[in-house]
C-alpha cells in the first residue's frame, strides 16, 4: 500500500475541515455530480467508476459523510486477487436492496457479498447489536460493540487470524461520540481500541487499500465544533497509516 491520500468531495465536508492541505491529499471533485446521496444510480455509478479509474485501490481515501460509504464497493471491485474486508462501523451496511441492484450506503457490503468473486470475507468490528439480524449472511463474521469493548483484544486476534490480504473500511460512526461526529448513530469505540485493530491489520497482513468515511457536512448541522473533532480524527488515523506503511509495507 502506498501513502498517497486521495479526498472524494461530495458534501463539502473535508473542506471546510482544511484537509486537502494539511494532509497534502489529492482532492476529486464530485459535488455536482447527481444520483448520488445515500443511493447510487446506474449512471452515476459509471460516471463515479470511471473518475476514480486513476485513483488507486492501494491509498488512503476519504470519500466525505456516510452517506457515501458505497463508494467503498467500487474499490473493493477492483481487487484482483483473494480479499477479505474489515469493516468498522456502527451498521452493518448489509441491508437489501430497496431499489434493485442499486449500490447504497445501507447496503454496499451485500452488493458486494454478491458481485465480487475475489472476497472472501467480511469482519464487521463495532456495529450496534441491535442489528445483528442483519448481518445474517454467508462469509460474514462479527464481532459487535459490546463484545470488543469488554475484551478488546478478541478483536485483535480476530484481525490477526484472517487469511490473506484485507481491505480496510472504516466508518466513523464506529467511535463514541466523544472522538467523532457524523450523521447517523454512532457506538462507542475508542480511537485507542481501533489503532489497535489497524496495528493488528498492518502488521499480520497485505493491506490492499484503506478508505475513512463518517464526516458531516453544514447541510446536516456540521459546524466549525465538528470540523474540528473530525479534522482531528483524520490527521491522527493519517499518521498512523503513514507510519504502519513505513513499518510493514514492503517498498
Amino acid at each position: 500500500m502506498q501513502k498517497d491520500a486521495f479526498i472524494l468531495n461530495f458534501s463539502g465536508a473535508c473542506l471546510s475541515q482544511g484537509l486537502p492541505d494539511i494532509i497534502g491529499a489529492v482532492t476529486e471533485d464530485f459535488s455536482g455530480l447527481s444520483g448520488t446521496f445515500c443511493y447510487c444510480d446506474p449512471d452515476a455509478e459509471k460516471e463515479l467508476s470511471a473518475r476514480i479509474a486513476g485513483i488507486p485501490a492501494g491509498a488512503l481515501h476519504f470519500i466525505d459523510s456516510g452517506d457515501y460509504h458505497y463508494v467503498s464497493a467500487l474499490f473493493c471491485r477492483r481487487i484482483t486477487s483473494p480479499f477479505s474486508l474489515i469493516l468498522l462501523d456502527n451498521h452493518p451496511d448489509m441491508q437489501p436492496p430497496a431499489f434493485g441492484d442499486m449500490l447504497s450506503c445501507g447496503g454496499w457490503v451485500s452488493s458486494i457479498l454478491d458481485s465480487c468473486p475475489n472476497l472472501q470475507k467480511v469482519l464487521l468490528l463495532g456495529a450496534d447489536p441491535s442489528l445483528k439480524d442483519e448481518t445474517m449472511r454467508g462469509r460474514v463474521e462479527c464481532l459487535f460493540r459490546d463484545e470488543i469493548s469488554s475484551d478488546p483484544e478478541t478483536a485483535v486476534r480476530t484481525v490477526e487470524n484472517l487469511q490473506g490480504p484485507v481491505y480496510i473500511s472504516i466508518d466513523k460512526d464506529v467511535l463514541s461520540v466523544a472522538h467523532a461526529a457524523t450523521d447517523w448513530s454512532q457506538g462507542d469505540m475508542t480511537p485507542e481500541i481501533m489503532d489497535a485493530i489497524l496495528t493488528a491489520a498492518f502488521r499480520s497482513h497485505e493491506v490492499a487499500g484503506v478508505d475513512i468515511c463518517g464526516e458531516l457536512p453544514a447541510s446536516k448541522g456540521g459546524n466549525s465544533s465538528s470540523d474540528g473533532l473530525n479534522l482531528s480524527v483524520n490527521i491522527h488515523l493519517k499518521r498512523l497509516i503513514d507510519r504502519l506503511i513505513s513499518e510493514y509495507c514492503p517498498c
